[in-house]
């Protein structure tokens, strides 16, 4: 287990919390996925130039940074907002009637929030998809400030993200622990000079480990997790 004393020591209250959404929040990857190839089956333009199996890499990447990566080329910004727009659509056609939490989430943040941790949200996704996953059971109410894809100029694994998320907390980001599923989010969140743990949902051990996580878990009924409230 990662040395987490001096973090611990800090009063709690100058602590901070910080969630990925897509892969913490729910397990939203198969989705996302699925999205993709139904949008690029639709869209003859996009069709036979990407591929899913590359796309399982590419998580925590805003469609501005993913896009131009898929295709091997310059992307404009009016190709970025109506490929996007319309593959996130779908992708919230297809999550809607299946939006499930991560085991154990609630419960944990409720506990983090009685312990007096502050709590945010940095995401790469957009306000609407923000908007769905939040709904669901109420989740949203226990974040104290979210930053989402129009908030930012860099995506992950730029840092940008989560110093914005760390800013409005008013909390250092050396006391700030984020929990991320993607490779590029983990990259991000230690140039940001925080802690990280990795969840395990889209990613194996050893890739989010290579990347800087601390401690990696399958879902927030870990045990690891009350070390935290201790």
């Amino acid at each position: 287990m990662a040395d987490f004393s001096q973090f611990l020591a800090v009063d709690p209250s100058q602590r901070a919390l910080i969630f990925d959404m897509d892969g913490v929040i729910c397990h939203t990857m198969p989705y996302h996925l699925e999205a993709w190839r139904v949008y690029v089956d639709r869209t003859p333009e996009l069709r036979q130039q990407i591929n899913l199996e590359q796309l399982r890499q590419m998580g925590g990447k805003r469609n501005a940074e993913l896009l131009p990566e898929l295709l091997g080329r310059s992307v404009t910004e009016a190709e970025v907002e109506r490929w996007g727009a319309g593959k996130e659509a779908v992708f919230r056609e297809l999550l809607a009637p299946n939006l499930e939490l991560l085991p154990g989430l609630l419960p944990f943040l409720k506990s983090a929030k009685e312990k007096g941790y502050r709590l945010g949200l940095g995401t790469s996704a957009c306000a609407a998809n923000v908007e769905l996953v939040l709904s669901c059971e109420g989740v949203g109410d226990f974040f104290d400030t979210l930053v989402m894809e129009q908030d930012v100029q860099r995506g992950k694994p730029d840092p940008e993200c989560y110093l914005l998320v760390a800013e409005r907390l008013q909390v250092l980001p050396q006391h700030c622990l984020v929990f991320e599923d993607a490779v590029a989010g983990v990259i991000a969140a230690v140039r940001a000079g925080m802690r990280c743990w990795g969840v395990l949902t889209t990613q194996a051990e050893t890739a989010l480990q290579g990347a800087g996580a601390e401690v990696c878990i399958e879902d927030f009924t870990d045990p690891r997790l009350q070390w935290l409230l201790s």
